[in-house]
């Protein structure tokens, strides 16, 4: 009989380390995903930042040009409109990435966080914390006794 109970105590064993690899597994994948996905948003940020700084760029170049243009003939003419044109054009395809760029900021710091709190868990403190108070009362109980017996 007690053969039995010990086989269906290994098996009980077993199926619970089966569980907790699937779930380790499961978190792993989870985290790579999330690593993976967090590079793409921070290279898609990138990308944003600097055809940002190319649209600005651009505009110093066509407010200088304009200036210098506007310095050597002082007649308005249809160049300057149409330069005035594209600057609005510009604009909202400006405001357009810098609001794309703070939503990738949003999602990167969404992805952070559930990084840190897959990785960070009671669950995974509570054993460790518990022997660290054990064994740190255990040393201090022994402590006090070694020091009243030697004085």
């Amino acid at each position: 009989m007690t053969e039995n109970s010990d086989w269906s105590d290994v098996e009980a064993q077993l199926q619970e380390t089966k569980e907790l690899l699937a779930e380790i597994e499961q978190r792993f994948l989870q985290v790579r995903g999330d690593s993976m996905r967090q590079q793409e948003l921070q290279i898609q940020q990138e990308q944003i930042k600097t055809q940002i700084q190319d649209i600005s760029g651009d505009r110093n170049l066509k407010n200088n040009n304009q200036n210098n243009n506007q310095k050597i003939r002082r007649k308005p003419n249809s160049k300057n409109l149409n330069s005035g044109d594209l600057r609005s054009h510009s604009t909202p395809h400006k405001e357009e990435l810098l609001k794309q760029l703070q939503e990738l900021g949003e999602q990167i710091e969404q992805i952070e966080a559930d990084l840190e709190s897959r990785l960070l868990s009671w669950s995974s403190f509570r054993e460790p914390f518990w022997q660290i108070v054990r064994f740190v009362g255990i040393g201090i109980i022994i402590g006090v006794v070694l020091r009243s017996c030697a004085a």
